[in-house]
């Protein structure tokens, strides 16, 4: 697995904690958002609160009209009133398929949070070039870059694929 570094393609997501509580996003993410901006690139966002509302907000003050805002169930934030695509009827299928209609993405991840170490997986995985944003509310420190193909974001990343395999077969009974 090889490393990639730099937004590429047509399609960037935005993902991010829902705890993350900043009063604006950090400058180096507003640097790379601004790149896929000069490009014009598609930008997929959820409608979480925490850093989606963010980025949505700071979409809007740029008057972007390129945005598509995914979600599961309902919409619970759309800021620039953009279109809106169902990409699941779940968390993890939403965050699934929104994953698999990007090219690029940048993502803020806080607190170590399960849902998003889950993602970034995918994401490696996947090979999508993903530029990260890591802090610690405890501690204050963040640190910023793009994701390392060697270090494990989730530890538990294959069980849980398991034990949904599992469940897909009992339902398929």
């Amino acid at each position: 697995m090889h490393r990639r570094e730099g937004l590429t393609g047509k399609r960037l997501l935005l993902m991010g904690s829902k705890s993350f509580r900043a009063k604006r996003l950090p400058a180096v993410v507003i640097e790379k958002i601004d790149e896929a901006i000069d490009r014009k690139m598609t930008i997929i966002v959820g409608e979480a609160p925490g850093a989606n509302q963010l980025y949505q907000d700071y979409l809007k003050s740029r008057s972007y009209a390129k945005v598509i805002v995914g979600h599961a169930k309902s919409i619970r934030y759309n800021a620039g009133n953009w279109p809106t695509v169902p990409y699941g009827s779940d968390v993890h299928e939403r965050e699934t398929n929104m994953i698999g209609d990007c090219d690029s993405a940048i993502t803020i991840w806080g607190d170590a949070s399960g849902v998003i170490a889950e993602n970034l997986e995918l994401l490696k995985r996947r090979g999508i070039p993903t530029f990260l944003y890591e802090y610690s509310s405890k501690t204050g420190r963040a640190k910023s870059g793009w994701l390392d193909p060697k270090r494990v974001y989730d530890h538990y990343y294959y069980w849980k694929e398991f034990m949904r395999a599992g469940k897909r077969k009992e339902a398929n009974r």
